[in-house]
């Protein structure tokens, strides 16, 4: 873990509750503790993210405490897996920094448990763009803040469908469409190089096909699955002749892989959140590449099953001692104009309308942004915050998904694996 400033041991609010929160929302009246330059109230701040993200942040915090001097902030960063073992190691003595960088995902995780500060009247949202607060709410409660937001989308290579004369996708084609489109530029790319990768393998793209049948992956009270193990089996046995016939790469080339397929330059398509296009323009564009944006797929073409979702959400604890400190700074962050260019799109398309128009909108966020605005038409409502065991159902449901592209398992005796280990991850959690 990369630390730049290590985080000051505060004394804990033991047992806290909805009672402790309310408490803690109290603390952010104008009677609330404050600081000053010479005694300054230290609150902490953790993310994930690369040097890259670590140095603007930084630079941000710092023009935070020039322009806050009653104010210090413990800055502390890590790489996602480090971060999140540390995190969820702390929950129980709740020693929670005041302020950290969430994961949507892992948002009921943490809310449900009354580990985070209700941020209604806590943290400004009149700035905030149309829709981008939809997945910030549990339990009727604000609980989070997103600081980016992204959708899915098709990222694929226009030089190489113009090179050989094939016709990129438009919106309203179907996955049968797609897994046609695959096949037809892998045979035009030749050996080591394919059209598309295998969708089956994700969670993600699964919950996206079941939504747009008017579906769903998880049930409303997200205490279980909301659909069926023939639904499973017809999504693990959609890819199985594209993988067989070459048209996709086999697991095994896969697994070994070190970057994604389209940054590599081994693959034309991949269905992704937007925003991964930043990560993934320079490296394209240094072979000599073009990268452009297309709706995915979708079982019905009048939905496309789109919703705007957070790349990261802002936190308070529902232990800090200084929540008015710790909203201010989230406040900052997000909507003071110079902090707003420091940060630029690291995190996504901003989502506060200050934000989007304080940064510098490069070639690839332009191109994100071009493509949400010829989809918006396709936004539907939010599906429901993932359930606490989320993280291990994504999980097992790579792992259980492995078994069928390997020949271990048929896709109906996977299918029964994993709905017998989904049942024993949500009864955990109770």
């Amino acid at each position: 873990m990369s630390i730049h400033n290590p985080l000051r041991r505060r004394s804990l609010l033991a047992g806290a509750t909805a009672a402790a929160a309310l408490g803690a929302t109290a603390a952010c009246g104008d009677d609330g503790p404050s600081g000053t330059a010479e005694d300054p109230v230290e609150i902490g701040f953790e993310w994930w993210g690369d040097e890259a993200r670590a140095e603007a942040t930084k630079q941000a915090v710092d023009l935070f405490m020039a322009k806050n001097e009653g104010i210090k902030v413990q800055i502390n960063f890590a790489d996602y897996p480090a971060y999140w073992e540390s995190l969820t190691g702390r929950m129980a003595s709740r020693d929670l920094p005041d302020v950290f960088q969430m994961d949507y995902p892992r948002l009921r995780q943490f809310g449900a448990t009354g580990m985070l500060l209700p941020l209604d009247g806590v943290v400004a949202t009149d700035d905030f763009r149309d829709g981008v607060l939809d997945t910030a709410e549990l339990d009727d409660q604000l609980v989070a803040v997103p600081v980016g937001s992204n959708m899915f989308g098709l990222i694929y290579r226009p030089d190489w469908f113009e090179e050989h004369g094939i016709t990129p996708p438009e919106a309203g084609y179907t996955w049968e469409d797609y897994g046609n489109l695959v096949t037809q530029v892998s045979e035009a790319l030749g050996e080591g190089k394919w059209g598309g990768a295998d969708w089956a393998s994700s969670y993600l793209l699964m919950e996206l096909w079941l939504r747009q049948q008017g579906a769903a992956f998880y049930a409303d009270d997200a205490a279980s699955l909301a659909f069926t193990k023939e639904q499973l089996v017809e999504w693990w046995s959609s890819t199985t002749e594209l993988v067989a016939s070459g048209a996709m790469p086999p697991p095994d080339v896969v697994a070994e892989a070190t970057a994604p397929g389209i940054a590599a330059g081994v693959m034309a398509t991949e269905l992704r959140w937007d925003t991964a296009m930043s990560g993934y323009w320079a490296a394209v564009a240094e072979s000599g590449g073009r990268l452009a944006l297309a709706p995915p797929p979708s079982a019905d073409p009048s939905n496309l099953g789109l919703h705007l979702r957070p790349s990261v959400q802002f936190v308070i604890a529902a232990n800090s001692e200084f929540p008015k400190e710790s909203a201010k700074l989230i406040d900052f962050m997000l909507s003071d104009p110079e902090a707003a260019a420091i940060l630029g799109t690291n995190r996504g398309i901003p989502s506060t309308k200050t934000g989007l128009d304080s940064v510098e909108i490069d070639e690839a966020s332009q191109v994100v942004l071009d493509y949400e605005a010829t989809v918006e038409q396709y936004l539907i409502e939010a599906p429901v915050v993932p359930p606490a065991a989320a993280g291990a159902i994504e999980a097992k449901f790579t792992e259980v998904y492995g078994q069928v592209q390997y020949g271990e398992m048929t896709p109906a005796e996977a299918a029964d694996l994993f709905f017998t280990e989904a049942e024993t991850l949500f009864q955990s959690e109770q």
